[in-house]
């Protein structure tokens, strides 16, 4: 308090008013720089899972088209013994 009270004897509540908002001011930057990270955050983490069900989708397509593959040779080989 004896802060504040110096400011206002120096600068009169005017000043006083104006570095309480200032600090509030700054206070509320921060909270942006953390919500602005947060949110870059959930965006990565969207992106990556995002990446990893393209992946997981390309997998069990090559798995059905090698499983296709591998049936229509086996049809073939059945056809050619008989």
């Amino acid at each position: 308090m004896e802060i504040a009270q110096e400011f206002l004897k120096a600068w009169g509540p005017p000043g006083l008013i104006a570095i309480v908002m200032w600090v509030m001011l700054l206070k509320s930057e921060k909270r942006e720089e953390k919500k602005d990270t947060r949110i870059q955050l959930l965006e990565n983490l969207l992106t990556e899972s995002y990446d990893e069900r393209i992946a997981a989708a390309d997998r069990i397509a090559e798995a059905i088209h090698g499983n296709a593959t591998a049936l229509i040779a086996l049809v073939n080989e059945i056809r050619a013994k008989k």
